[in-house]
């Protein structure tokens, strides 16, 4: 075939193809707020508040009762540019598209579709607080994908358009162990050829393996019960004693429940029967038995839109962590797991950004996709000390949870 000249245009469209083909998990969730950064030469840690959905309380009878309107926003803020560098002499500026394709633009996209989705992964899953699974131990049954569906549908999360994105083991496993479940027949061949779920299954639409997922480790505690210190509290910050009087620790990420707190659907405001679940917002060690200032999330309201949980815990309530031996004198060892995800789209966000045109006699252009909300600037610029064109790609990020509770961790 007649060789190509490689243009910026060009280069860019095919490493957009690619990187938009690569993402597994950024590519699965809501990238619609990328329009509030459209504009030309935006910077890193450019930042818009992202309206969140109101909240009401239905009331019965004919009464008027008039309500404040509760507005909430999420911080989303471009503070990841990501770059990908290389460089050609004038002699191979012109070669055979397909070479091209093989040997620059398909490794570029990949480096940039791997950093984004590590970068996006890495921010927003220690904000989600419901959990299902055993740390340390990868799942095996079904049970464990419906249980985390029971937990997005007790937050009233949307049926349609919920995705399952797993550690490869966890996918193989997951396939392997219900491949004689499903029929037709076509649909167990395909799962075995794919090595994942070829479509719709346990009410998620979409089933992902990722090797970017990312894995934490537990905190650690000798024997403990450890208790609510104090009654009626509400809020982002939790008052608890009872610890080891060796140091325990809990590690950003740690899950745990509160005796006697269930958890609320956030549309009827009814009691859903489970136990709320907590995140530990920070790593946090007790001083003695005191753990003086646990901050958590989601923040404990037991009243209004915003409620979430059907009250604030006793005093001397049981708090049983997720990982420890039992809820009373039981111990906690540090477990690393992978943490895979169920989730619909809104639980997160991912924006990007035209990054500025760069000046000196430098050739660059942008590929935009609205449908994918991404950006990607391409620069080249002569060299005339050795005859190269270095150039790059380079693309500008945030992302953040918008609505964890629209979320569920699968641990492994």
């Amino acid at each position: 075939m007649a060789n190509t000249l490689i243009t910026p245009s060009w280069v860019t469209k095919e490493t957009a193809r690619g990187y938009v083909n690569n993402l597994k998990f950024a590519a699965n969730i809501n990238r619609s707020y990328s329009s509030q950064f459209r504009q030309n030469g935006a910077k890193v840690g450019a930042t818009v508040d992202v309206r969140m959905p109101v909240r009401f309380v239905a009331n019965h009878g004919q009464a008027f009762v008039q309500q404040n309107i509760l507005e909430s926003s999420v911080p989303v803020t471009l503070n990841d540019q990501i770059n990908v560098g290389m460089g050609w002499s004038s002699a191979e500026g012109t070669t055979d598209v397909d070479m091209v394709r093989d040997r620059y633009v398909a490794p570029a996209a990949d480096s940039l579709a791997n950093a984004v989705d590590v970068a996006a992964l890495s921010t927003v899953y220690l904000d989600v607080y419901s959990s299902v699974g055993t740390p340390g131990t990868t799942p095996s049954t079904t049970l464990t994908y419906l249980q985390a569906g029971v937990k997005l549908t007790d937050q009233s999360a949307p049926m349609d358009g919920r995705c399952a994105v797993l550690d490869p083991l966890a996918m193989a496993t997951i396939a392997n162990s219900s491949a004689t479940l499903f029929n037709p027949s076509s649909a167990i061949s395909a799962n075995y050829r794919n090595g994942q779920f070829s479509g719709p299954q346990l009410g998620i639409d979409k089933w992902a393996y990722d090797q970017n997922i990312q894995s934490r480790t537990t905190g650690s505690s000798d024997a403990a019960t450890p208790l609510v210190n104090g009654a009626n509290q509400t809020g982002s910050v939790l008052i608890t004693d009872g610890w080891a009087s060796s140091a325990s620790t809990l590690q950003k990420g740690d899950i745990f429940t509160l005796a006697g707190v269930n958890s609320v659907n956030p549309q009827s405001y009814s009691d859903t029967g489970r136990l709320q679940q907590f995140v530990a917002t920070a790593t946090t060690t007790s001083s003695g038995v005191d753990m003086a200032t646990l901050p958590i999330s989601p923040s404990i309201v037991t009243s209004g839109p915003l409620q979430n949980v059907t009250n604030s815990p006793a005093n001397d309530a049981v708090i049983t962590v997720l990982g420890m031996t039992s809820p009373s004198g039981g111990t906690m060892t540090a477990t690393t797991s992978p943490q895979s995800l169920l989730f619909h789209p809104d639980a997160f966000t991912l924006a990007s950004a035209d990054l500025v045109t760069p000046g000196g006699g430098a050739k660059s252009s942008f590929v935009r996709s609205k449908q994918f909300g991404i950006s990607i600037r391409w620069v080249e610029q002569y060299s005339i000390m050795d005859d190269s064109n270095p150039s790059r790609f380079d693309v500008l990020i945030g992302a953040a949870t918008l609505q964890a509770r629209l979320a569920c961790r699968i641990e492994g």
